[in-house]
């Protein structure tokens, strides 16, 4: 049977943090916040085994991603991608390269 889990920690204690935006969702026990995922029992039992391996890394991973946000670098970043994502070419450029370069 799939169920609602967090994808961080395999953990079904998560809930909408507001309804009415369906992707939003809270683990109670790691205090991830995003969407959740439906999983099965063997899957769970997967994301648990990595939580366990893996929690001081993921842990501090969200705490930098927290001060990154906070100090206003995390939007930086995100406009640093948009306009890496406007340099980049289409198809039809790319394969008007590649003929031209013979490949």
């Amino acid at each position: 049977m799939k169920r609602h889990v967090c994808p961080r920690c395999g953990s079904s204690n998560v809930n909408w943090i507001i309804p009415q935006v369906w992707s939003t969702w809270e683990c109670k026990d790691c205090s991830y916040t995003g969407p959740a995922i439906e999983a099965d029992d063997d899957l769970v039992a997967l994301i648990k085994e990595d939580w366990e391996k893996n929690k001081e890394k993921y842990i501090e991973e969200g705490n930098i991603r927290a001060q990154r946000i906070a100090s206003g670098e995390e939007e930086r970043l995100d406009e640093e991608m948009e306009i890496a994502e406007e340099d980049e070419l289409s198809d039809e450029e790319m394969d008007k390269k590649l003929r031209e370069l013979g490949l």
